[in-house]
């Protein structure tokens, strides 16, 4: 059955990618707000549009929750949940001109009401550097199925950079502590963070309220290949219960770097 969920996770990377490269700058606002009250543009329904129709056209036994619709419930006997966010970094998009890092972020969960370390197969797809991962088996791997394994030998200054989400103003005060300890960097979205994590250019990233959407990809993707996901408590979020209704604090990436940054925001 992970094969399964694992071929049909790649298939929906691959439609995503193929949307993007039809049509670069699909950008216009549709008139609609999404579930966390954002304008939703052109292209992010369009994939999002696309991949349900392939998970209902398959008849993949699962509910799904995305980003711009929320919660779907089609199937008759749902065996998993199908989380996704189909154009992460929807302002990269528009303003980047495919310079500044967007991508889709997919994770597919064991249950209805699972826990986030109870991910089966994720995927996701940086479409600026043309950079994808897969989780399956608890591992990650990369486009070319080479296993991903995160630095961990990352010397502890203020040269060490670490990716954080500064688009809310929470996020400026809370990481004021990590200033000049550690070079602080953001990207503009959680899958440029995270492919430079997992491209070991990044030695972490960071947030203080991560989508549902994104959370269990992020999770999945990380801890496959060597790293550690924890709030900023220090406390690993895998045993936290999916919710399309709260949103995340996060600290991912090496763990000799995260666990660093934790005793810095205490």
């Amino acid at each position: 059955m992970n094969d399964f969920l694992l071929k049909h996770v790649k298939k929906m990377l691959e439609i995503g990618k193929n949307l993007v490269l039809k049509s670069p700058l699909l950008d216009n606002e549709i008139g609609t707000i999404n579930v966390k009250g954002d304008h939703t543009i052109a292209m992010d329904k369009a994939v999002e549009d696309a991949l349900i129709e392939y998970i209902k056209s398959n008849n993949i036994p699962a509910n799904i929750f995305s980003e711009e619709i929320g919660e779907i419930k089609f199937h008759d006997n749902p065996k998993y949940l199908v989380a996704f966010d189909p154009l992460d970094g929807s302002t990269n998009y528009k303003i980047g001109k495919n310079i500044y890092p967007f991508g889709l972020l997919i994770a597919v969960y064991d249950g209805l009401e699972p826990k986030l370390n109870e991910v089966i197969v994720a995927g996701a797809i940086e479409y600026s550097r043309n950079l994808s991962w897969t989780f399956f088996e608890n591992q990650t791997f990369d486009q070319n199925n080479k296993l991903v394994q995160i630095k961990n030998d990352w010397v502890l200054d203020r040269h060490t950079p670490i990716f954080l989400d500064l688009y809310y103003k929470s996020g400026y005060e809370l990481y004021r502590p990590l200033a000049e300890k550690l070079f602080i960097r953001n990207i503009g979205s959680t899958i440029g963070n995270l492919s430079y994590v997992l491209s070991n250019i990044a030695s972490g990233m960071g947030g203080v309220c991560m989508r549902p959407e994104e959370i269990g990809a992020i999770y999945s993707l990380i801890k496959g290949a060597g790293g550690i996901t924890v709030d900023h408590s220090g406390n690993d979020i895998g045993d936290r219960v999916f919710s399309s209704k709260e949103t995340y604090q996060i600290l991912a990436g090496s763990p000799s770097v995260i666990n660093y940054a934790v005793e810095q925001l205490k």
